[in-house]
């Protein structure tokens, strides 16, 4: 997909504008598939059974990331990482904390497992060892697999309280965190240290190609990188993130080092701030929805982050407004993320980089 040249331009973007902010013409700019954030079409087949289970996963299961994006991409200039990562539609940490994975034609989800948040104090976590094994047998399967120019990520590991919102329910889990918050707090400090167990495993497996590591967000880091998340919390006050879910960010940044950066939602990105104050956190991924406010109304708070952080600004809403925002914002510190929808040609994608001209 990517020649030794091309990967080591833009390895070089990523390293000097991005990661050490310095002045540069333009900051690293991939396209990606419009599809690429819809998983499960990588299913070779249609399972055929209400729940996937882990003697399940093997390559006979879903294609590789790498796979579908050298079939579906139409932009080959771009900053780009090329990466496989165990298959990303699977609810790896919510399985693993006991939730059964049901399938369907359109996703794979978690089923609650709990009856109750009260018992959430007595789950056991990690409940399923063999998610866990099947995760550590993908991962080195992967790496044994990935060609030159692939490297392998990992896969998507949602917040402690993405997975209790998986295992009690959405509704009981937020009248939990108001009815009973230090049960919830105490468990989300359990299903924290399991995240970090993973990736711990994950880096252990993963060696880095061409000096650095490489994410499903597509970009390369100079050593082991991560995006963690907390999406049930954009339906909170800021202050619950705050108070209780920002210390599990801070040891998962502590654990990892200085190349974890942390995911939002355009449709639920008010606790910004409280992230921005993790130690160590090396800056945010804000993903543009078309649902979500538009894209010239989020410039002051993009460029308060460019101010404070690094910011991968993923466009999958309100491209006809990003030029404007772009002149805006400081290019250092920046990756900027759009969808294939957008951006269909080499024609179009030198179109877009004429913005930072």
């Amino acid at each position: 997909m990517k020649s030794p040249g091309q990967l080591s331009e833009s390895i070089e973007r990523f390293r000097s504008g991005f990661w050490r902010r310095e002045a540069v013409d333009r900051p690293p700019v991939s396209v990606i598939p419009a599809g690429a954030w819809l998983p499960i079409r990588l299913a070779r087949e249609p399972i055929g059974r209400p729940r996937l289970l882990p003697e399940d996963v093997s390559e006979r299961l879903a294609r590789t990331d790498y796979e579908q994006s050298a079939r579906e991409r139409r932009v080959e200039s771009d900053d780009f990482i090329p990466y496989a990562a165990a298959w990303r539609a699977i609810p790896w940490l919510e399985a693993m904390c006991g939730c059964p994975v049901r399938t369907s034609a359109g996703s794979l989800a978690p089923a609650p497992c709990v009856e109750s948040p009260e018992d959430l104090e007595e789950a056991a976590v990690p409940a399923d060892s063999g998610w866990v094994e099947a995760l550590r047998r993908e991962t080195a399967r992967l790496c044994a697999a990935a060609p030159e120019d692939c490297w392998v990520s990992p896969t998507i590991l949602r917040g402690a309280s993405d997975v209790l919102a998986a295992m009690c329910g959405l509704d009981r889990f937020f009248l939990a965190l108001h009815d009973n918050r230090p049960a919830v707090a105490r468990a989300a400090a359990r299903v924290n240290a399991l995240h970090m167990n993973v990736l711990d495993t994950h880096f252990s497996l993963v060696q880095p190609r061409l000096g650095g590591h490489g994410h499903i967000f597509g970009f390369w880091a100079p050593g082991p990188a991560t995006v963690i998340q907390e999406d049930a919390l954009g339906m909170c006050s800021p202050a619950v993130y705050r108070d209780e879910f920002m210390p599990l960010s801070a040891q998962l940044v502590e654990r990892l080092g200085r190349y974890v950066l942390f995911h939002l939602h355009s449709t639920g990105y008010r606790h910004y701030r409280h992230v921005l104050d993790v130690p160590g956190l090396a800056g945010l991924e804000i993903t543009v929805e078309a649902n979500g406010p538009p894209l010239r109304d989020m410039a002051p708070a993009l460029g308060e982050i460019l101010n404070r952080s690094r910011l991968i600004l993923s466009v999958d809403g309100y491209f006809e407004q990003l030029p404007e925002v772009l002149r805006r914002l400081p290019r250092d510190g920046l990756y900027l993320i759009v969808s294939g929808e957008f951006v269909r040609s080499e024609t179009e994608f030198k179109n877009l980089l004429g913005t930072f001209s």
